[in-house]
Parts: structure tokens; sequence; C-alpha cells
């Protein structure tokens, strides 16, 4: 976005929601599909293809809009019955569309299409073709409803520490105190509040599964685990590629984190290292940003400024018009997420900045993401090419967070070379619990018969493998203690076997910040070329294209792990 475009950006709040006419889309879309089916020209199958892509970009702009409203007040009557609504409409839609996409690989002229648009979107009509037909349509519904459900509770979470009523975002700077005493009880009521809705949340997860395990079986997958996979769209590599990725964290980068828990025990000089320390990093607090939450926007347009040299930036357009909502409140949605509004080529930056240290990660982080999607609008005419699969998006947010480095005294101060050690120091620490999360899941969805306890146990054991170093004080929190912990992850509820995506974004997002030690320039380079290729190939040939190796590639991870502990005097 420049000076030109700022000037011709609609405000968010004259935005206009308007709940979509399915009677509508369904006749469009029989309309398309005739049109696509007897195509003789090209330009016949252009013509029948955009008034589709009109179609589903109106209707994905509403559903992102009604999304952003409802997370702005869960307490909106209005939005939460809009959200009821996308539920059905939601699994319908994604019948339909999948019949378009499917009309477009039997038209007379495909091949021509192909030659005009690239294999990818032919690629994404037969794989929509295989995840989705009319028997599956009840089943989509009950499982957006259940992932909606875990989601409200979660929103509408209270926790009593002390006289206070926290919410699940509020209660972070407590549970990372440098009182050990606040600490501990921060945790304690965190873990008490899990507990008490610990049946609950079994119940919601166990349907959850046995509904997914259903809509795989009735498509001809012998698990969830399958279909799981053809949904993230994972086409060039699989489990076995996975798994590997995985055996190749423990071997690297687990003994590096056990080394960074042993030299947090001495920081802290605590005869223990007990899971109610382990947010705490440094002995004197973790870096906390020098600027107020309330100036997080002024910080970030400062920062975008700089990395990409022009002025507004395009965080700045974006706050100017009401596209970013950064601070925590009762009845805002948890979480952080960039959501993309179609028709207007606008992303929309949610986050609940609450004075810690993620939030200028999650600040830049999503902005990433926004940035990504400016740059990868014109990418493809297709809607469902313009964003890559996710592992690929994850690039674009983790990329921008390491690449930051040289510019964190714009939120940190003096204090911006400890925010550098607690970032890498996180996201090492991350690799392994997102492995786990992704272990945790396959063991879930090929055995979908498990008990709750069951699921817990198996959560358990693979602390013992993932995080070592893990010391539960059962007393204080015993849900934590008997395997509870993956309860708190929603992408285990709404977004299955998305977590791994994390993991292998990392990889490649740390190959950028190692080139950017010495040439940003060059980095952000490649950076640049990933973002503006959108969605236009997969994830292994768009790094490929962007000049990233494999995160695959065992020398690739032996290679960052030792930059790595070096960068952090391991």
């Amino acid at each position: 976005m420049d000076n030109t475009a700022n000037s011709s950006v609609p405000d968010f709040k004259d935005l206009n929601y308007t709940r979509p006419d399915i009677d509508k889309f369904t006749e469009t879309v029989r309309n398309v599909r005739l049109r696509l089916m007897t195509a003789k020209t090209l330009e016949a199958a252009d013509e029948a293809l955009g008034e589709y892509e009109i179609a589903i970009s109106s209707f994905d702009t509403q559903y992102a809009l009604c999304q952003i409203l409802h997370d702005l007040d869960t307490s909106n009557d209005f939005y939460n019955k809009e959200m009821e609504f996308f539920d059905e409409a939601g699994a319908r839609v994604q019948e339909l569309s999948s019949a378009v996409l499917s009309g477009l690989l039997t038209c007379p002229c495909a091949d021509s299409l192909k030659v005009k648009y690239g294999s990818m979107i032919f690629r994404k009509a037969k794989n929509q073709r295989e995840i989705i037909s009319s028997e599956v349509i009840d089943d989509l519904t009950e499982e957006s409803r259940l992932e909606n459900e875990y989601a409200q509770k979660q929103s509408e979470a209270e926790i009593t520490l002390g006289k206070k009523t926290l919410n699940l975002s509020l209660i972070q700077p407590y549970l990372e105190s440098t009182d050990r005493n606040v600490r501990r009880s921060a945790h304690a009521a965190l873990d008490s509040y899990y507990m008490s809705r610990k049946e609950t949340y079994d119940k919601i997860y166990d349907d959850l599964v046995k509904v997914r395990t259903t809509a795989a079986k009735k498509l001809g997958y012998s698990s969830f685990t399958e279909l799981g996979y053809k949904r993230m769209e994972r086409y060039d590599y699989n489990r076995e590629d996975v798994a590997s990725f995985r055996e190749n964290i423990k071997r690297y980068i687990v003994p590096l984190t056990t080394q960074i828990r042993k030299l947090q025990q001495e920081r802290l000089k605590v005869d223990e290292l007990m899971f109610h320390d382990l947010p705490c990093l440094f002995a004197d607090g973790n870096p906390a940003p020098v600027v107020s939450k309330e100036t997080y926007k002024d910080a970030a347009g400062k920062f975008f400024r700089t990395m990409f040299g022009a002025t507004p930036s395009f965080f700045d357009v974006l706050t100017d018009h009401g596209y970013t909502d950064l601070l925590s409140r009762q009845n805002k949605s948890t979480g952080g997420y960039c959501m993309y509004l179609e028709d207007y080529c606008i992303p929309f930056i949610f986050m609940n900045g609450n004075g810690t240290f993620d939030d200028v990660a999650t600040v830049i982080h999503e902005g990433g993401h926004a940035y990504a999607a400016l740059a990868g609008a014109e990418s493809s005419p297709f809607v469902e090419c313009l964003s890559p699969t996710l592992e690929t998006c994850e690039i674009h947010s983790t990329s921008m967070e390491y690449m930051s480095y040289p510019f964190m005294d714009i939120f940190y101060g003096k204090r911006a070379e400890q925010y550098c050690e607690l970032h890498m120091t996180d996201g090492l620490l991350f690799l392994p619990y997102g492995c786990m999360v992704d272990e945790f899941q396959h063991i879930v969805y090929d055995n979908p018969d498990m008990t709750p306890e069951e699921r817990h146990q198996a959560w358990k054991k693979l602390e013992e493998t993932y995080q070592p170093f893990i010391k539960y004080d059962e007393e204080d929190t015993p849900f934590h203690a008997m395997g509870g912990a993956w309860m708190k992850k929603d992408h285990i509820f709404t977004t299955p076997f998305y977590y791994i995506d994390y993991c292998l974004s990392q990889i490649c997002a740390l190959e950028l910040w190692d080139e950017s030690r010495t040439d940003l320039k060059v980095a952000l380079e490649k950076y640049n070329t990933l973002c503006q290729l959108g969605g236009s190939d997969t994830f292994l040939n768009l790094i490929k294209r962007s000049g990233l190796e494999s995160p695959f590639k065992v020398d690739v991870m032996k290679t960052l792990a030792y930059r790595c502990s070096e960068f952090l005097n391991l």
C-alpha cells in the first residue's frame, strides 16, 4: 500500500456485513458448472470461472468479516447467531465449490486453461474432490459447531486469582512473573480452571474425533489421519517425511532445550526448576516492551517503515483505517490472526496484547502475514490460489520475527539484545512442543476409540520424550500432571494437523535469519520472492524457487542447530 492506495482504502467501520444468500450462490454454481461442461473456447470457460470467483470471494469476505466482528466482542448475540449460520452454510458452500472445481477438471478446454493458469488450481480441484462430498455435509456441519463451541468456551474463560478475575490472555503476565510465589499461584489458578472444565473439553474433543473419523470413513479413508493430510493440502510430502522431521527435532533440538533449561535454573537460582518456573527465563523478568500497549500501533508502524524503507508502511495504512485490533480485553476472543478480506484486498490483524514479551513477536508475526497477503494479491486470478498452503504462510510470518532482531530497540530499548535471546530461546523450545502436538494427533486419529484417559496418558508419555525437563507439583497442578496440557492448545481442537506447519516454517525462517545476519538485503529478496509467489505452487517448490532449502533435510537441521546454539552461547 502506498500513499495513493491509502486514500482509496475504506475504513473498517464502514464495511457492511450482509449474510450471504446461499440460494443465490447455489444458482450461480449450477449455472457456472453447466457453462464449464459445455465450454468450447477458453474465453467461454474464463467468463464462467470469473463469475464463480466473484461469488466465492463475496462469500469468503462476509464470512471473514463476520468472524472478525464476532471475535472483537463475543458477547454480541447477533454475530454469535451469524456464526451459527456459517457453521451450516460453510459445509454447503465447500461442497458447491468442490463441484465447480470438479467441473474445471472435466471442462472440454481444460488443457488450454492449464496452459494459461498453471497446474496449481487443478491440483486443488482434484484435492477438493477427494475431501468433500454430499455424504459428509452433516458431519462437517457438526465438526464446525464443535470447533466453535470450544473456541467460545475458551473466550469466555474466567480464572480467579486472588481478588482478580482474568481471561486466558490477561493471566499471562502472572504466569511469567519474577515472583515465584505469584507464578506458582497463577499456574495453580489456571490448572484449577481447566480441571473444572476437563469433562466438558474431553467430551467436545471425543465428539470431534468421532465425527472426523466418521467423515473420513465415508470418503473411503482408513482413518482421519489420511483425510487430515488431504485437508492440509500436503502435495509434495507425506506422514513418513513428517515423522522423520520429528525424529530430527528429537535428535538435534531437544538436547539444546535441555541445556536451555539448565541455564534457566542457574539464572533463577532455584534448587529445582518446576513447571511454574518455565515461562520466566530471566531472574529480572522476561524483557517487556518499553513502549506502552497503547502505542503498539505506532511502534509497529515505525518497525515496518524501517524494515521495508517505505513511508507510510502497509501497517500504518491498515492502522489508519481500522484494520488492526491489538489489545486484550474482556469479551474479546483469544489468540491472534491475520484475516484477509478478499473483496477489498485488505488484511485485518487481530491479537491480544497484554504487555508481555509475546506481544511484539505476535504483532510482527501477524504483520508478516498481512504483508504477504498484499504482496501476493495478484499472484493468481483464483482466490483459491492467492494464499499458499499453511506451512508456507507461516514462513511469511515467522521469518519476519527472526529478521526483526536488528530493529528491536524500537520496542525494547536497551533490552533489545535480551529480547532477541529470549525470542530465539522461545523458538527452540517451541520446536519440540510443536512436534509433540503433531505426534499426539497422529496417535489420536490412528486410534480413534481411545478413551479420554488414554489420550491424557499418551500426552504425558510424549512430554517425557519432547520435554524431559518438566517437573510438576501435583498438588498445585494436578490437571497438567495427569497429561491435560494439550487441552489448552486450540489448534488440537479446531485445526487438526496444522501445528507441524509452524515447525516446518520455523526451520525455513531460521534459514532466512541465518542469511540476514550477513546480508539482510539478500534475505529480504528471498522473502519477497516467496510472498509474491502467493499460492502459485506447492510448498517445496515455492521454497526452492525462493532460494531456500527443504526443512526435511537433516543437514539443514544440523547446521541450524549449531548456528542457534552459537547465537545463544549454549
